[in-house]
């Protein structure tokens, strides 16, 4: 066993000249500093928050109000893209100072407290907007608006039901995943569910008894398609049939918040909500994320200049479309100044300004209108991309002759702002690879800003601390700073240090390695590899390899 872990610690040592891990930093920095080139200034200590109140006109015991709310014990957090926090304080302690952050886009998120499962009146006012910082700029924000966040359930009965029934044997209990509540006959609280998806459903059972009766009747019921910021009003109701007869039903009323007004302004009118968006348009960029950034490198174009790629945002409606609006934004002012001189940084494409040649040049469609299918090309503004280094945005909003919408947004990178790219030749790394006879893993890193450092954490069962350290190594360490591994590392042929750090580009194969792997037995050997440049933006791989 000793000789094959031995053999193991070379594999070992390869994969880990791939990771390392750095976390991103905010501080609160004089906006004439410039002594950090990337950095741009957030400034939120003139931000007015607002709120969709629940104080619905319709009369209802059960009706909860957002007076008794704290908007300053509100939490605010901002992250970056990746998801990761940079900042968070209390809406009433808000900086009055800049926020330093690196260029790229934030989102700032509000909400007065944490949702968990089902509870009485306990409503929970959330929002969020992302915001653009740019080099070297101050972006300011004004307003944020908070909504419910939760599903609002309340549960009433008809009159001449309920002076049949026996309240002490009479309750409707509603379910939602894991959580739910009980609703006595007497219940007049509301109800308040943390939405696990998008669209969630509620599950009833409903219990009764006749006064003078004996026998309980038990009915079950689902509602479906339940949204966040809804109240859904449960009704008990008599039925009566065509013939007389007479039996209970359950019918379920929806209503939203979707009037702003100002906290703590009493004036705010509920509105039947709109049917549900299933029948919204679609946008989508086939075998891509549109939530993740597309990092757009000179490797994508040839010895000419041109882009080898694809770029297509297909955007499909079951109504005609009445606008395709298209919104730019950069954190390089630079790149919005060039696009600004071709065509409006916001247009919509269904009633241009400019010519359809223009339109055709920026692969654009010039028959948006009326049509319920069409295609954006942005493989046309590859090449301005390419010229200015930054994170470039392009906020994409399609609306139907019905007034069903849907936003979504194309986040392109390129030079500074493109964050470490880790690669598996012939294989996709982010799935789990089967050993084959015969396979290949060579690995491509590169990274315009030059390896700051680079680490790997071992998961696997089989190699444990005990194992590796036998051939002087560790479960998780850098190939930068870790020195004590340095020597080790050398002698298995391996970069280390100065070898690493500084360089923008490194190959590496670990082909001869595989079988060495698969001497160990069936089992997983993952190694998670992250790598982060100059500027501090990181990008984690896990190679994942599994052993029958």
């Amino acid at each position: 066993m000793k000789s094959v872990v031995k053999m193991m610690g070379v594999a070992l040592t390869a994969l880990l000249t791939l990771g390392a891990c750095k976390k991103d930093k905010v501080d609160y920095i004089d906006p004439n500093d410039s002594a950090k080139d990337n950095v741009g200034y957030l400034l939120v200590g003139g931000m007015e928050a607002s709120i969709l109140e629940d104080t619905e006109n319709i009369s209802s015991p059960a009706a909860t109000r957002a007076d008794g709310l704290d908007i300053n014990a509100f939490d605010v957090v901002i992250t970056n893209q990746a998801g990761d926090e940079m900042v968070s304080f209390k809406y009433g302690e808000r900086p009055s100072e800049p926020i330093a952050l690196e260029g790229g886009v934030y989102k700032i998120a509000m909400s007065s407290a944490k949702m968990e499962g089902a509870a009485w009146e306990t409503p929970v006012y959330a929002g969020e907007k992302e915001v653009i910082i740019t080099r070297k700029q101050t972006t300011e924000v004004s307003d944020l608006v908070c909504k419910l966040a939760n599903i609002k359930v309340t549960v009433d009965y008809s009159a001449d039901l309920a002076e049949q029934l026996d309240e002490n044997f009479t309750k409707m209990t509603v379910e939602l995943e894991n959580s739910g509540l009980e609703y006595a006959f007497s219940e007049t609280r509301a109800g308040y569910f943390a939405p696990v998806a998008v669209d969630n459903t509620l599950k009833l059972t409903f219990n009764c008894r006749y006064k003078g009766e004996t026998k309980d009747i038990t009915m079950t019921n689902e509602i479906k398609g339940v949204k966040a910021a809804q109240w859904r009003k449960i009704n008990v109701v008599v039925q009566h049939a065509a013939d007389g007869t007479a039996t209970i039903g359950i019918v379920c009323d929806t209503w939203t918040y979707d009037e702003e007004v100002t906290f703590d302004t009493s004036a705010s009118l509920m509105e039947e909500v709109i049917p549900d968006d299933t029948d919204a348009p679609v946008i989508v960029w086939e075998g891509h994320d549109l939530t993740q950034p597309f990092e757009l490198t000179d490797d994508m174009f040839d010895a000419e200049g041109n882009f080898t790629s694809s770029i297509n945002i297909d955007v499909t409606a079951k109504a005609a479309i009445k606008s395709l609006v298209v919104k730019v934004s950069s954190d390089n002012a630079d790149f919005t100044a060039a696009y600004s001189e071709i065509m409006a940084l916001e247009e919509d494409l269904c009633a241009p300004t400019v010519s359809n040649t223009i339109l055709k040049m920026m692969g654009y469609p010039t028959d948006a209108k009326d049509a319920t299918v069409t295609r954006i090309k942005f493989a046309s503004q590859a090449e301005l991309l390419k010229s200015y280094e930054g994170t470039h945005s392009y906020e994409i909003t399609v609306t139907d002759i019905n007034g069903a919408h849907t936003t979504a947004t194309l986040t392109v990178q390129y030079g500074q702002n493109v964050a470490p790219r880790i690669v598996w030749t012939g294989y996709d790394i982010d799935k789990q690879q089967t050993y084959a006879p015969g396979m290949t893993c060579d690995l491509k890193i590169t990274a315009p800003l030059t390896i700051a450092d680079m680490r790997v954490k071992i998961i696997s069962a089989t190699l444990t601390p005990e194992e590796l350290a036998g051939v002087g190594l560790a479960g998780e360490f850098s190939l930068v700073n870790d020195t004590q591994y340095f020597e080790s590392l050398k002698n298995l042929g391996f970069p280390v240090g100065d070898e690493v750090e500084g360089k923008s580009e490194l190959d590496l194969s670990i082909t001869n390695f595989l079988g060495v792997l698969n001497m160990l037995g069936a089992g997983d050997h993952n190694f998670e590899i992250s790598v982060v440049d100059a500027e501090g933006n990181t990008t984690t791989k896990t190679v994942m390899m599994h052993f029958e």
